[in-house]
């Protein structure tokens, strides 16, 4: 005491002579003398025995502290005097800087680092001694943000080092004194005195108390306190008020993500064998409902930046971005659930899904207030989410009722929704898309809770039950849309859709295998079909998907010939209808998408369609044919084009017909594309018939057989000659000229 009292006058002479004569560059001198007694003191006087005990380690910390007062008084009385310069203005700072490091030299001792209460109360002094020197010299303003940086580097390191669970309290109290000093002073400073402090700096402190909170929840032998919650809410508050008086969400979007990973480690340390209804409940739901409201409220509050306009059209708008925020406070609660579901074995899922039908209700309520269309099927997708994952672990046949009231439970609310608020999403879109998927993306989930829990030979009704409600949705947006609505063909299209789904499902649903390929083949048609009606691209790019799926699962999959063992009646077989319906299904998609409907992403589809559906036919009759001669209790087809003298001519007959056909279409139709097809495969029949057929046939076969090749090819060149001469040629070419 008495070596630095009297150090303290000398500095106090030094400093009046700096400001008396105004030789300003004498206090940081000062100051590096003051901080090499200081260092050099501690170095060799500090020690357990003397200042631990009690509380005599208030004495070194008064000395510290004093000596950045006694500077910072001194720019006070030169800004007074008007005469205060940098040197006068960084000298305090650069003390405050030593003070701040003997700091972490006390957090060093565990006696001391045990007295957290005492230590950061001396850190706090020197937190305002920086704030008072930004209040007199303004230029220095970026000294408050990195003393918080460092008060909470002094925290993260108290923390990590030496805190448990006896310690917990006074640890979150800190982390809340020191979020709240510094998210609170720069926006002070800014509104009551003018002085420019980074905004930003403002908003990670909340941040950072939550990501202190972390600490002890990795710590598994740690105790946690019910007042972390509390301090939680608390910290959130405090980032909802700097979001709204700075007008910026990143405050909240900062703790909403750090709030539920606080609350998903703590569900980590939930014991899995735990039953009942969990505690993390009641947090994730009480977080997600203060978050959703918080979110909407600050939402509204954001301004537009000025440089944001210039992008005007090119990216959403900021008020758009902005009023998503709810969304992501309704999603990340739903992956918290999802969490909640995998770890603990909860065999009622009303809790769970109730939580859920909450967080439903606040997303598409705030879809009303914030005409924000893409909430509900953001909605829809976490919910979805959420029922497959308590689904896929948890459900018991044995419990069926339950679940499936919940399933439809969320089916009808997401249906039934736009056409509650219908005048509201007149214009929209994806309100109308989501209810039309609630029911397609609900019905694999029903569907196998049914099949697994009411097993029964009826299975087709289960879509017929669904397409009915889409239907009835149909015809109410039909009877209710004005036709001049901008958004009505995109709806009708959508449901009409899904009820267009569920009608074709009903086939594949009652059946399997070939039956689904089928019911891809009718839903692809039906999209065309309904095209037709309703002009929007997005059903046409989806018939034909369907419709080229169908031809790939039939022509391109080699298990598809093992769905059946044979049928003992030839021709009359699931062949037959399959691929029969399916090349009648591709042939009605082109004449659907004749121009000026055919073209789809650049290209003409009719011509793509009607090859897929003739390389179909012609699969087919070649499948029939191997059908016919394979041996009699043959469990497959097998596909062979030698050692059957009968087998071989079938093949090359139906070839030869099959090309006459094509070419006599492509005369009638004056497609030259299918005539030089029938062409080419009536080339390779004649190939055939020389190189392979003939070697192998016996010389009346072999008269047979190039006698019933040479019928066809002399009919093929007699159309040739008949209807294609060089005129008629020249003219199915020849452009008819401009009129004048």
């Amino acid at each position: 005491v008495g070596l630095f009292a009297y150090l303290a006058l000398l500095t106090a002479g030094l400093l009046a002579v700096a400001l008396h004569r105004r030789w300003h560059y004498l206090a940081p001198l000062g100051a590096v003398g003051t901080a090499i007694m200081e260092i050099g003191w501690a170095g060799k006087f500090f020690t357990e025995e003397k200042y631990f005990a009690g509380n005599k380690v208030i004495v070194p910390m008064t000395v510290l502290f004093g000596f950045v007062a006694l500077f910072t008084s001194a720019a006070a009385w030169a800004k007074r005097r008007g005469g205060i310069s940098r040197m006068l203005s960084w000298t305090p700072l650069g003390l405050a800087a030593v003070a701040f490091g003997f700091a972490f030299y006390f957090l060093d001792f565990p006696p001391l680092a045990q007295r957290p209460l005492l230590v950061f109360a001396y850190v706090f002094l020197l937190d305002l001694a920086v704030l008072a020197l930004v209040l007199i010299e303004e230029k220095v303003a970026l000294a408050q943000p990195v003393s918080g940086l460092v008060v909470f580097a002094l925290l993260a390191v108290w923390t990590g080092c030496s805190m448990h669970s006896e310690l917990l309290n006074a640890g979150l109290a800190l982390y809340l004194v020191f979020s709240i000093f510094h998210a609170a002073v720069p926006l002070a400073l800014q509104r009551l005195r003018a002085i420019a402090v980074p905004l930003w700096w403002s908003h990670a402190f909340p941040a950072f108390a939550l990501l202190l909170a972390m600490g002890p929840m990795l710590e598994t032998n740690t105790a946690l306190s019910f007042l972390v919650w509390p301090f939680v809410l608390i910290v959130d508050v405090l980032a909802v008020i700097v979001a709204a008086v700075t007008a910026t969400l990143l405050p909240i979007l900062l703790v909403l993500v750090l709030t539920l990973f606080v609350t998903g480690m703590f569900i980590g340390r939930i014991p899995e064998t735990l039953t009942g209804l969990p505690t993390s409940l009641w947090m994730i739901g009480g977080f997600a409902v203060f978050f959703v409201i918080a979110s909407a409220w600050a939402s509204r509050r954001v301004k537009v930046p000025a440089a944001a306009k210039a992008f005007a059209g090119k990216f959403p708008a900021p008020q758009h971005l902005a009023a998503l925020l709810p969304a992501c406070s309704v999603v990340l609660p739903f992956l918290l659930l999802i969490m909640v579901v995998a770890r603990l074995p909860i065999a009622d899922p009303s809790p769970i899904f109730g939580l859920a039908l909450l967080l439903v209700v606040l997303l598409l309520g705030l879809t009303k207030i914030l005409a924000v269309d893409a909430l509900p099927l953001v909605g829809l997708l976490s919910t979805l989410a959420l029922e497959y994952a308590w689904h896929s672990s948890r459900f018991d046949p044995a419990n069926p009722a339950l679940p499936l009231a919940w399933y439809l439970g969320f089916y009808a609310i997401f249906t039934i929704f736009p056409f509650v608020f219908r005048k509201d999403f007149a214009g929209k879109v994806l309100p109308w898309a989501a209810a039309a998927l609630a029911g397609p993306l609900h019905f694999r989930l029903i569907h196998g809770l049914v099949k697994t829990a009411y097993p029964n030979p009826m299975m087709g009704l289960i879509p017929a039950a669904f397409a009915l409600p889409a239907l009835l949705a149909l015809v109410m947006l039909v009877k209710r849309t004005p036709a001049s609505s901008p958004a009505r063909d995109s709806q009708l299209a959508w449901l009409g859709g899904a009820a267009l789904f569920f009608i074709t499902l009903i086939f594949p649903t009652q059946f399997d295998r070939q039956w689904i390929t089928i019911g891809w083949a009718l839903e692809g048609v039906a999209l065309c079909w309904l095209f037709h009606r309703i002009a929007h691209p997005g059903l046409r790019l989806v018939g034909v998907a369907l419709l080229v799926t169908a031809f790939v699962r039939l022509a391109l999959n080699p298990a598809v010939l093992d769905y059946h063992p044979r049928s003992a009646t030839a021709i009359w077989n699931w062949y037959l209808y399959a691929y029969g319906i399916a090349t009648a299904c591709l042939v009605a998609g082109a004449r659907l998408l004749a121009p000026p409907r055919h073209r789809l992403l650049g290209i003409s589809a009719p011509p793509l369609l009607y090859a897929l559906g003739t390389v179909l036919a012609f699969l087919l009759v070649n499948i029939e044919i191997a059908d016919y001669f394979t041996a009699a209790g043959a469990p497959v087809v097998t596909l062979q084009f030698s050692g059957n003298l009968a087998r071989d001519m079938s093949y090359s007959m139906a070839w030869a017909f099959f090309a006459l056909l094509l070419v006599v279409i492509g005369i009638v139709k004056k497609q030259a594309p299918i005539r030089y097809a029938g062409l080419g495969l009536l080339s390779v029949t004649l190939l055939k018939l020389f190189f392979h057929d003939l070697s192998q046939l016996d010389a009346l076969y072999r008269i047979g057989a190039l006698v019933v090749v040479a019928i066809v090819a002399i009919a093929a060149s007699f159309l040739y000659q008949r209807f294609l001469s060089p005129g008629t040629k020249a003219d199915e070419t020849k452009t008819p000229p401009p009129h004048s």
